[in-house]
């Protein structure tokens, strides 16, 4: 009779909680991350090639981000699935978050020297790399290391850097003066990860507990059952389509505030950018107002479906005062509810993940299959969005699509029968 081999210890459930010293080190870790993945591209690098080349601008910036969001499809898949076959004594996150970090701030730093587009675009290919590195490391030590009770308000603490990114990252900016200076300030904020990585208990992954890999294997990871899987296909479904609708609730804002709100005529010396800005902080201070608060509830409660719901009922509700009332109030209204019902989905949404996650040896590429489903929904919202603005009413087309968008979604969680 053949016996099976012991099951590693780097696979098993985790049961034992983690101590707030540990959630303070991974927050700490997430600034690491969100700050050079938003800052930089949001502040440094339109400005940049704005300054490089000013008449083709628009077409330049378009083609350096989507060459970033297209890269990710099999990257960030392939450095979860590599991740999670990595064996030796440094453990199987550890060398993936060292690394990545290192190679992120070398990315900044390439960036910040150059003065052509194709530099910038080659730089912001590198910074996407490195942080699909960063993440297929990080990322996964939840579920490897918190158990499912905790995991709300973990990642609730966990998501207070990516609602807060935009606006300390452009503060810290603010304060330097020329892009070079910019992106140097931006390396800093790896070095937490780099800490993080050498900090945090990684049990090794043995050899014989590896799962095997092929490019047949890799390619397979993308082929996820609905049979087999159901929960954890309908949670990815879910955050597609609440993607889609934040997506298109938001990414347009800066062409509302010039073309519905004529901002710089109601604020005489103000810029639009002042105005987004202002919109971007109401927003995030909301968002991390609860976005702790909502997982603690999740965790206290036992329960991830209905947090989920309501706080993506909410977000679409926010974009009903922009098509119905379209004024400088209201959008400021409508920033303070997209932040309410955002900071409850944010963290109750990512912990429902974890817990249908198909299998334990393969958490790092699974999550980022489910990053993905929140990230290319972006690729999607500007043909979306031209079709409602041109050809069905405007904006107020634009913002109830977004607002339908958002309660399906939100109705979808309910397919996730797995967890309460």
């Amino acid at each position: 009779m053949t016996v099976a081999p012991p099951r590693p210890d780097a696979l098993d459930e985790p049961t034992r909680g983690v101590s707030r010293g540990w959630v303070a080190m991974f927050v700490l870790a997430n600034f690491g991350v969100f700050i050079p993945q938003q800052a930089p591209t949001t502040f440094l690098m339109p400005q940049q090639i704005a300054e490089i080349d000013p008449g083709g601008k628009v077409g330049a910036y378009a083609w350096v981000s989507v060459m970033g969001a297209v890269s990710g499809i099999v990257l960030a898949p392939l450095a979860g699935a590599l991740c999670d076959r990595t064996s030796g004594r440094f453990g199987r996150r550890r060398p993936w978050m060292v690394g990545g970090a290192l190679g992120c701030v070398g990315a900044l730093l390439f960036s910040g020297a150059q003065h052509t587009v194709a530099g910038v675009a080659f730089g912001s290919f590198l910074l996407s790399v490195s942080i699909m590195v960063m993440g297929a490391g990080l990322n996964a030590v939840v579920p490897d290391q918190v158990p499912p009770a905790q995991r709300g308000v973990v990642l609730g603490w966990a998501m207070v850097p990516l609602a807060g990114a935009l606006i300390l990252g452009g503060a810290l900016i603010g304060l330097v003066s020329g892009f070079a200076a910019g992106y140097l300030v931006m390396a800093a904020f790896p070095l937490t990860v780099l800490l993080f990585g050498f900090w945090v208990r990684d049990t090794p992954l043995p050899v014989g507990g590896r799962e095997p890999f092929s490019p047949r294997v890799f390619l397979r990871g993308y082929r996820i059952s609905p049979k087999d899987d159901p929960d954890f296909v309908w949670a990815l479904v879910s955050r597609f389509v609440m993607s889609l609708g934040y997506g298109l609730g938001t990414l347009y804002l800066p062409y509302f505030l010039d073309d519905v709100l004529h901002y710089e005529r109601l604020f005489p010396g103000r810029s639009a950018e002042d105005g987004l800005l202002i919109v971007i902080g109401v927003n995030a201070v909301s968002t991390v107002a609860m976005v702790v608060l909502g997982g603690w509830l999740s965790d206290r409660l036992g329960r991830r479906r209905l947090p989920a719901f309501l706080g993506g009922v909410t977000m679409g509700v926010a974009a009903v005062p922009l098509a119905l009332s379209p004024t400088w109030t209201m959008t400021l209204v409508s920033a303070v509810i997209l932040g309410l019902g955002y900071g409850v989905y944010l963290a109750v949404d990512t912990a429902l993940v974890t817990e249908v996650l198909p299998a334990s040896a393969n958490r790092s590429k699974d999550l980022a299959l489910g990053n993905l489903m929140g990230s290319l929904p972006y690729v999607l919202v500007p043909p979306i969005a031209s079709f409602l603005i041109g050809s069905l009413g405007g904006y107020p087309a634009l913002f109830l699509g977004s607002t339908a968008m958002s309660v399906g979604g939100a109705a979808l969680v309910w397919k996730v029968k797995g967890v309460r």
